[in-house]
């Protein structure tokens, strides 16, 4: 299987944008998270999650399957092939295995987390709270491009509430904030 730090430099290689190399980070943290705790291939499904959108940047248009098909040609597994196809509605591919719908409910989810973050004066995801998060939701203006029926729907494809998917991406990404980038900043009074 493709190793971590090759696939840091294939993302590296295709994504220039540091925000987007974060929401890849966000989401390998949050997929890692729950594989650990299913007892699945924690590697496997950080791979996914770190890939998921790694030719988003430079082949937006083709975003996902450009990406599937270089992946194809390298030791990527075909499971981690196939849910990264099926993290994108508009690819037909359907999610059927548990990393495919784990991806697909951390990708907007992550996303959304960490713009709450970068709200707070502080910047620090340590201080998020669910009940911020959820309000947050509620407001289309805030972070207006994620898709909040796809937050739902990732949620009720996993079989959790809403609030306990948000509870656990928090602490997901409380134990990764330094990589993430969302460790914070002093606040002075």
């Amino acid at each position: 299987m493709l190793s971590r730090s090759a696939a840091l430099h294939l993302l590296f290689e295709h994504t220039k944008s540091d925000s987007l190399r974060r929401h890849c980070f966000g989401v390998e943290t949050c997929v890692r998270w729950y594989a650990e705790r299913l007892g699945e291939d924690v590697e496997k499904w950080g791979l996914a999650g770190l890939l998921h959108d790694f030719d988003y940047e430079a082949h937006p248009e083709e975003h996902p399957q450009w990406g599937m098909c270089l992946l194809e040609t390298m030791d990527v597994p075909t499971d981690v092939i196939h849910a990264i196809g099926a993290h994108a509605d508009y690819t037909g591919i359907p999610r059927e295995s548990l990393l495919d719908k784990y991806l697909f409910a951390c990708d907007e989810l992550s996303g959304f987390i960490t713009a709450v973050a970068y709200v707070r004066p502080s910047k620090c995801v340590l201080e998020v709270e669910v009940k911020s998060v959820v309000k947050k939701l509620k407001t289309p203006a805030f972070a207006a491009g994620v898709n909040r029926d796809d937050v739902h729907e990732g949620a009720r494809l996993i079989g959790l509430s809403l609030e306990e998917h948000i509870a656990n991406l928090i602490e997901a990404m409380k134990g990764n904030a330094d990589e993430l980038g969302l460790r914070g900043v002093a606040v002075t009074a």
